[in-house]
């Protein structure tokens, strides 16, 4: 692969496998990839020290970003502040009505529907919900990370149902697919992360 490490940011680089002293830590999927809209290419988004980020594009369609980290991968396993291990696969499933509370009316002459951030919520909820139940004495969860992409609406009246399951575990670093559906038709699906802490 080429040097990303050390190409500038905007450059266009051609990405194969992480080399030797480097993994891909995380992968965000921004929309279905199709083979019209021109080539694939890949460029330098981000850097610091440790860490890279490439965008990939097809055209003008942003298609993914890469998150590329120096060093090996860290091996999931639970960690102490939990009294049980949930283990990737373990899910959650929470039902949330559509209030008044949740919903936003920006739009002029349109019925309220359900606000992002209130979706968001739903969805890190859900995801702590997997967690509490094992928690140790003295341990918490934060919602750290989101990469949600909200997809359809849901209406003042309707009840909306999430889905969290764990796919990763990195230590204190809990990392949950989420996916909300109204009436079995999906209205947002992503990742969220939730981070044990210790309260005292």
């Amino acid at each position: 692969m080429d040097d990303v490490w050390e190409a500038p940011i905007g450059a266009e680089v051609a990405v194969a496998v992480p080399a030797d002293g480097a993994h891909v830590e995380q992968l965000i999927w921004h929309g279905d990839d199709n083979t019209a809209g021109g080539d694939l290419t890949v460029v330098v988004a981000r850097r610091s020290a440790d860490v890279v980020t490439l965008r990939l594009r097809r055209g003008e369609r942003l298609v993914a970003d890469i998150r590329l980290r120096r060093g090996d991968a860290r091996t999931g396993r639970p960690h102490g502040l939990l009294r049980t291990d949930p283990g990737p696969g373990t899910s959650c499933t929470r039902l949330f009505p559509v209030t008044a509370g949740v919903t936003t009316d920006h739009v002029p002459d349109a019925e309220p529907v359900l606000s992002t951030p209130s979706l968001i919520a739903f969805m890190e909820d859900t995801a702590a919900a997997v967690l509490r139940p094992r928690f140790g004495p003295a341990t918490a969860a934060l919602g750290t990370w989101i990469g949600i992409r909200h997809t359809g609406p849901a209406l003042r009246g309707q009840t909306v149902s999430v889905t969290a399951v764990l796919a990763e575990v990195r230590g204190r670093r809990y990392l949950f697919d989420v996916e909300a559906t109204v009436d079995g038709r999906a209205v947002g699906d992503g990742q969220v992360a939730q981070t044990l802490i210790r309260l005292d």
